[in-house]
């Protein structure tokens, strides 16, 4: 029911970690082998009396093989083969199970939005994949420490309710009359109270239902599990018959988080999300531009908002809906999906209006007195997206909370991406919501966690000569479902090093190039190693790592006389190299290809009488080298003599 108001290499494992696992978690008989490059399983076998069992990765040359469990413990083969030449890293069979946390709470079995078995006559998975999403975070707190708060303004609470922790303002002193704490607002120890404009919360059942969804307390042995484990709620009532109060509600949100955010975290709270499970049918966004405007005030602090839509099988495009047609950014919008992963009947829908769906349609959850029940309705679906927009921020890094800090409305809209983007697809709501789709937070959270771009290659090697220059480029793959800008920190490199920019803006699944220029124009011979660091807006960093080698001059001796020399010709050349010997001298020692480091390349033969010699561009093992400087050298009369010659094919 929604309240009416009328008007986002597993090879090398630890082998002290392995030791340590018991036979029960393994297949007997059987291990898993990482042979070196150029070993042969046979010759592992022949030696340790296992057998291949099939080759698991040809590139990896990784093998399943098996030995004879029983004649001598486990824990010795595996040490034997560790010890054997060839073998890079060796592990047991194990045996892997499907990973996902189900809390203790005993109602949580009649939970179908949060795991379907069809305990409720439904779809098996037709569920936002909670226990999947527990297996990585179960909320409570930011990486940074912060305690996540989430805001329902609703009709009532039972602030007493055994399974709800609900947030309190420590800094304020309760029923004194007196605004300890400074804030506006008297006595607000328990929250605020916009129809009597007090501190005091009284009691209702729906607002105590929706807040159980989004953050009843979880694997507590007691009653329901919320979306986030340990989320606190901030209670305001302000869901009254008319507008003034939910304008003041939102009014005292805004005060609490602005208030967190200039003490550094001594007074108010860190509220990331708040629910409105109400709202004006048929209300149009014009009509209400005060209500609306607070969505984006809220925003520009990094909270979003979740918000029911009407419960009724309306097009809210068409007619229209308070709040779900404003159309502020921070605004996600939610209708009612069943058991059966379809749009409840007797809900709203809107391809430009409606986010998404969530489940609505007897949902069970807390109620008043400690008790617990069932309740239907759009009030009942966004809460679940509410708390999936607190259980993200759990999962996010330091480096997306510092980023979120100093610019909290763009990269709170990260947030809201990977909620749409995180969705599973239904049939029911593709074409009549904005997502297609119904809520995963799963895969929300997934999309939180995982790089946003792909960076290829991560590093390069030059080598170049004293005072010569190259380039190359690397790619950046935005690989998020959000707009993605970059930065890259072109002022931390050194003076070799350039990139020819250092900033961008990438659209799901687009890409740049970035070119990489060194300069060892000026430079000592030797190596140079340095980062090219690239920051995006999830606040993760990425390094590229750019090696030179400079290389001193070669210097070319000149010939004894007109008689006593070599020429070589052409220069450049593309395939063959020409070198004749002048006179009737014949080399002392022969005629070597040295490149600029010194390092010997190939002997050339001797092509005729005449003393002409060539050269095919291949290198000792028969491969050809690569393009560049190379020093022809040989010895005259004793004394050496050598000419530059540069390979362009």
């Amino acid at each position: 029911m929604r309240i009416i108001l009328t008007g986002l290499f597993l090879i090398f494992l630890g082998f002290g970690i392995l030791f340590g696992q018991s036979e029960a978690e393994y297949v007997p008989g059987e291990l898993i082998i990482q042979l070196k490059k150029g070993t042969l399983i046979a010759d592992v076998a022949e030696n340790k009396g296992i057998i291949p069992i099939r080759q698991l990765s040809k590139r990896l040359n990784i093998w399943l093989v098996s030995f004879e469990p029983g004649k001598r413990s486990d824990k010795l083969v595996l040490e034997e083969i560790i010890e054997t030449p060839g073998v890079q890293a060796v592990q047991f069979n194990h045996y892997i199970s499907l990973r996902e946390t189900e809390p203790d709470d005993p109602k949580f079995s009649q939970q179908w939005a949060l795991k379907n078995t069809q305990q409720s006559g439904g779809i098996e998975d037709a569920d936002i994949d909670a226990t999947d999403a527990w297996d990585l975070v179960t909320g409570g707190l930011t990486a940074a420490g912060d305690t996540i708060v989430i805001a329902i303004v609703d009709d009532g609470f039972d602030i007493n309710h055994e399974d709800i922790l609900f947030w309190k303002n420590y800094h304020e002193i309760p029923n004194n009359g007196i605004d300890d704490d400074g804030n506006g607002y008297k006595d607000d120890y328990h929250g605020w109270n916009s129809y009597n404009h007090s501190g005091n919360i009284s009691s209702a059942d729906h607002g105590t239902h929706v807040t159980g969804i989004a953050g009843a307390i979880g694997n507590n042995g007691i009653g329901v599990s919320g979306i986030n484990w340990g989320v606190k709620i901030l209670p305001v009532q302000g869901s009254s018959t008319f507008e003034a109060p939910v304008v003041e509600a939102y009014g005292y949100i805004y005060e609490i988080r602005a208030t967190y955010d200039e003490t550094n975290g001594e007074k108010g709270a860190f509220i990331v999300a708040t629910n409105a499970s109400f709202g004006v049918n048929m209300g149009q966004p014009e009509d209400f531009p005060i209500w609306g405007a607070m969505y984006d005030s809220l925003g520009q602090l990094g909270i979003l908002s979740a918000g029911a839509t009407a419960n009724a099988n309306w097009n809210i495009d068409v007619v229209g809906d308070i709040p779900t047609a404003f159309p502020s950014d921070f605004l996600i919008t939610v209708t009612n999906t069943t058991q059966y992963d379809q749009k409840n009947s007797g809900a709203g829908y809107g391809l430009q209006t409606i986010d998404l769906g969530a489940p609505g349609t007897t949902v069970m959850s807390t109620r008043q007195s400690n008790n617990y029940g069932m309740k239907t309705g759009t009030s009942m679906s966004s809460p679940h997206v509410a708390g999936a927009v607190a259980l993200i921020f759990s999962a996010a890094g330091n480096g997306f909370l510092e980023n979120y800090q100093d610019n909290p409305q763009e990269v709170s809209l990260l947030i809201k991406d990977y909620i749409l983007a995180g969705v599973d697809t239904l049939s029911g709501l593709q074409g009549i919501t904005v997502s297609g789709g119904r809520l995963n937070v799963h895969k929300s959270v997934l999309l939180m966690m995982n790089p946003a771009f792909e960076i290829t290659p991560e590093e390069f090697d030059f080598s170049l000569q004293q005072n010569h220059k190259d380039s190359s480029v690397f790619t950046i793959n935005n690989i998020s479902p959000s707009l993605m800008p970059y930065e890259i920190d072109a002022d931390a490199l050194p003076g070799w090093l350039v990139v020819d920019t250092d900033e961008g803006s990438l659209l799901p699944g687009e890409a740049d190039t970035v070119k990489v220029i060194v300069d060892a124009t000026g430079l000592n011979s030797g190596n140079y190693v340095a980062d090219i660091t690239l920051y995006n807006l999830k606040g993760e960093e990425y390094f590229i790592e750019v090696a030179l080698q400079v290389l001193p001059v070669f210097v070319v001796e000149e010939s004894v006389n007109e008689t006593a020399k070599i020429v070589c010709f052409p220069i450049p050349f593309s395939d063959q190299l020409r070198i004749h010997v002048g006179g009737q001298a014949d080399p002392d020692e022969g005629i070597f290809i040295y490149d600029f480091t010194g390092r010997l390349i190939t002997q050339v033969t001797k092509n005729n009488p005449a003393g002409e010699y060539s050269w095919d561009v291949t290198g000792i093992g028969g491969r050809k080298v690569n393009p560049g400087i190379y020093i022809c050298r040989t010895k005259l009369q004793g004394k050496a003599v050598s000419c530059k010659i540069i390979y362009q094919p």
